[in-house]
Parts: structure tokens; sequence; C-alpha cells
């Protein structure tokens, strides 16, 4: 299977897609459809934070993406830049999807000149992080804090 990871701002009509795929992870009790896809349209920025990609198959079906923003981990406005909803459809999961998308923000982040990329996440992503190359920071209430250095200062 071919996969090209490209900015979701460059194709607008995957916000839908990835918006129900992310509410499908993790929606809770009441949420709404609806803003799930309003806050991914949100993030697809192009040169400014927050920004996604979204890697999609020969056939131009979304099959995951990843967003890079501020801090989202509480108490801690200086963690910049933070990964946001990296999400893999279950069906093509441990195909190097996760791995493509994270590159492409590792190269992005590492083009805005920031030496370290930070993300907040719980289990079973830890561990999957961690085979990427990040590094458990702190535990904190909220989950696991990881650090990815991209770029030596």
């Amino acid at each position: 299977m071919a996969v090209v990871v490209q900015l979701l701002a460059d194709a607008p009509h995957l916000v839908e897609p990835v918006g129900r795929m992310r509410f499908a992870e993790w929606a809770a009790e009441g949420d709404d459809v609806a803003d799930w896809i309003s806050v991914t349209r949100r993030e697809a920025g192009r040169n400014d934070l927050p920004v996604t990609w979204v890697a999609v198959d020969e056939t131009g079906t979304a099959l995951g993406a990843v967003a890079l923003g501020t801090s989202d981990v509480p108490g801690r406005p200086e963690l910049i830049p933070c990964v946001w909803g990296m999400i893999v459809r279950a069906d093509v999961r441990r195909r190097g999807i996760g791995r493509l998308l994270l590159h492409r923000l590792e190269s992005f982040a590492v083009s805005r000149d920031h030496a370290t990329v930070w993300v907040l996440t719980g289990p079973p992503a830890v561990e999957y992080y961690e085979r990427c190359g990040w590094e458990r920071e702190e535990e904190l209430p909220e989950g696991t804090l990881l650090r990815k250095t991209v770029r030596s200062r």
C-alpha cells in the first residue's frame, strides 16, 4: 500500500473523515461528532501552530493524522510544540503509518527551530512513542509526558 503524508490544509475534504476517526477513537459520552470535526478544521494550519498532517492511501482515503500545537500539558505552557491527536485507523495499524506521520511532524518542528517535541499520552501509546525514540520525562495525573530531541541546539 502506497502512503502519502500531506498537510490537512491541502486536503480540506479530509477534515471530516479525520474528525470522525478521532471521534470514534476518543469521544466521551455526550460528545458531538460535529465538535470533533470543528476542532480538526481549526487544527488544519499550514505555517503556524497548530498544523495537522494526514496520511492517505493511493485512493486518497485518510488512514491517520497527527497535529502539532502549543502545549496541552496542564500548568506547563512552556512545552511547545506538543503532539495532538495522533490517530491511525485500527485496520491499518502496525504498517508504519504512525512513524511516517511523526517523521513529518518532527521535520516540521526542526524547520521551525524547535529542538524538542513533547507529547502527553497514556497507555498503550507510551510504549509506541518509546519505540519511536521518545523518552519518558514525567508521570503526571493526566498521563505520561514524553519528549523527543529533534535537533541539537
